[in-house]
């Protein structure tokens, strides 16, 4: 059996599945969704993803509802969960000096946690899908592609 892809999805992905289904590109958003959630093709995304993604629901969820996102979150998508410190899943620490060097190349605070994160795992991971892949183009050790640059170059 072929070793499948290990992708590292980022917050747009989600936030476009959840909350604007009326969107142009989300029948090409879902293919990708589907591809992880029937484990296609392997998902990841970091723990400061899963937490953007609930403050940006979170003005429209009940307390219940956007709990129920947090804890549910993998499941739901079929994906697993990463964190920059592999030591702990409850208290995050901060590498300043490598985050200030995203920061440098024009990046954004929260898109600087989520690079180095990606960073960290980058052994383990083959592509990094965004709708914002100019963000991060020739910024990470690993391809930043849109889903449908995704999908169009690996017909699973």
């Amino acid at each position: 059996m072929a070793r499948r892809l290990r992708v590292f999805l980022d917050s747009d992905i989600f936030i476009r599945d959840l909350r604007f289904k009326r969107d142009e590109h989300y029948e090409i958003n879902k293919k990708l969704i589907e591809l992880v959630q029937r484990k296609k093709i392997l998902g990841y995304t970091s723990i400061y993803n899963l937490l953007e993604i609930c403050g940006y629901l979170s003005f429209n969820l009940t307390l219940g509802d956007l709990r129920n996102l947090y804890v549910g979150f993998p499941g739901r998508y079929n994906l697993t969960i990463i964190f920059p410190d592999k030591l702990s899943d409850y208290i995050l620490k901060l590498d300043i000096i490598r985050i200030f060097g995203f920061i440098e190349k024009k990046m954004s605070f929260s898109d600087s946690l989520i690079s180095d994160t990606v960073e960290i795992y980058r052994d383990k991971l083959n592509f990094f899908i965004t709708w914002n892949a100019k963000h991060f183009r020739d910024k990470l050790s690993i391809e930043a592609v849109t889903p449908h640059e995704f999908l169009e170059k690996h017909k699973t």
